[in-house]
């Protein structure tokens, strides 16, 4: 009797390891959308947006997977850099209700952006250009996602000058 306890906790013990390493429902969704942005041509990482609190008032760091979409050919005149963040911070002109500029306000086409702010279906934190690539930060919450309708979303914030 006592060796078949023996061999029944061994048993658990095993099973219970395997079933406590395996990924959740969410891990497995998360990796789809993830492998689905990268076979789009998009990178992710797992990096956010430090807060600035001096410079344009954003007390917390904004958090959240980074999806980006690098410029293969940059124009080495385009010096136009931005972020704005869906926070409460100072500076706000020219931006929907709730967001706000990160670390400084820029000059762009403020009807653009309004076109882009208005067809965003996924609940984004951030926003992001540089003449390198262009960026959002989510965290990834929601039931569905289209890495190729993501990809057309970052090619029109880089197309906003």
């Amino acid at each position: 009797m006592t060796g078949f306890i023996i061999v029944l906790v061994a048993i658990l013990s095993v099973v219970g390891s395997v079933v406590w390493v395996r990924p959740s429902k969410r891990d497995v969704k998360l990796a789809d959308w993830r492998q689905e942005a990268r076979k789009a041509g998009l990178h992710v990482r797992l990096e956010g947006l430090a807060a600035e609190p001096k410079e344009s008032g954003i007390r917390d760091d904004v958090t959240g997977a980074s999806y980006y979409l690098y410029n293969q050919q940059p124009d080495k005149k385009d010096e136009l850099t931005w972020a704005i963040v869906n926070t409460h911070g100072w500076l706000q002109d020219n931006l929907p209700t709730n967001w706000s500029w990160y670390h400084r306000e820029v000059a762009i086409n403020s009807a653009d952006l309004s076109s882009l702010m208005s067809s965003l279906s996924l609940p984004i934190k951030a926003i992001e250009r540089t003449p390198k690539y262009s960026r959002i930060i989510w965290d990834e919450s929601g039931l569905e996602f289209d890495a190729v309708q993501l990809k057309e979303l970052l090619q029109k914030v880089h197309a906003i000058t």
